[in-house]
């Protein structure tokens, strides 16, 4: 209950804030220019192919704001007073969840009502959705778990020098690759399959909510896999948080 309490403070804070401004205008924007499409009609696939990358930015925008509400001595004195630190990132987390999801929702709204894919109905609408909002939740807990308030900036360049090496292969190529001795080349593409390893549920999250294909046991399988990477992350988050002390940023 403390953590729903926190989570709903959080969320008038934030809409006193006037931060939701932003959201509901990109909501607007990107229904009116990509989804409402006056003389054209749009198919399943469109749609989610259009959500499944607005979802993951304002992910980005959203999580970073209210990180910057929780990243404050006075979010601080509320450690204070019973909440605990599980519940503080916990009601960050759900925060950002309420906004996005409820920016997608609204999305999935206007379209159904001004402009409706005549191959999506609710069944199709639930498969593509779950896929898309897990991704959503992975996205903000990584951000979360790479916070200052979070982890020290010797991990966070640590994970980030990680997935820089995990897409190492998108700019090591060619002839740098070639320049390199047979062993270097075979342990490098050997740590970037390694690496590049827990990135797959969650671009394979996209391609499912973009098709919809839930005729074989992979599909199921990636679900449980995002469904498991989002409480590892933000398992990790709350560890950390846990063991280290209060950074106050703005002292």
């Amino acid at each position: 209950m403390r953590t729903l309490r926190f989570t709903g403070f959080t969320l008038l804070e934030y809409v006193r804030s006037g931060r939701i401004i932003l959201e509901i205008i990109a909501t607007l924007v990107i229904f009116f220019v990509f989804l409402r499409r006056p003389g054209l009609g749009i198919n399943a696939e469109y749609f989610f192919s259009v959500t499944g990358i607005y979802t993951p930015a304002l992910t980005l925008y959203s999580t970073a704001a209210f990180i910057g509400i929780g990243d404050r001595p006075q979010g601080y004195v509320l450690l204070s007073r019973g909440v605990s630190r599980a519940s503080y990132l916990l009601g960050i987390f759900f925060g950002t969840l309420v906004i996005v999801s409820s920016s997608y929702g609204l999305l999935s709204i206007l379209t159904v009502i001004l402009n409706p894919p005549p191959d999506l109905d609710l069944l199709g609408w639930i498969q593509g959705t779950l896929p898309l909002l897990l991704n959503v939740g992975l996205l903000s807990a990584l951000m979360i778990m790479l916070s200052p308030m979070v982890f020290a900036t010797s991990w966070r360049l640590l994970v980030l020098g990680l997935i820089a090496l995990a897409f190492s292969n998108n700019f090591i190529g060619g002839t740098i690759l070639m320049t390199l001795p047979d062993w270097a080349q075979s342990v490098l593409r050997a740590i970037q399959a390694l690496l590049g390893g827990p990135l797959v549920p969650a671009f394979y999250g996209f391609q499912l909510a973009v098709t919809r294909d839930y005729t074989t046991a992979t599909a199921v399988v990636n679900l449980i896999a995002q469904l498991s990477l989002l409480l590892s992350l933000l398992g990790l988050a709350i560890y950390s948080f846990s063991r280290r002390d209060l950074i106050f940023s703005h002292q």
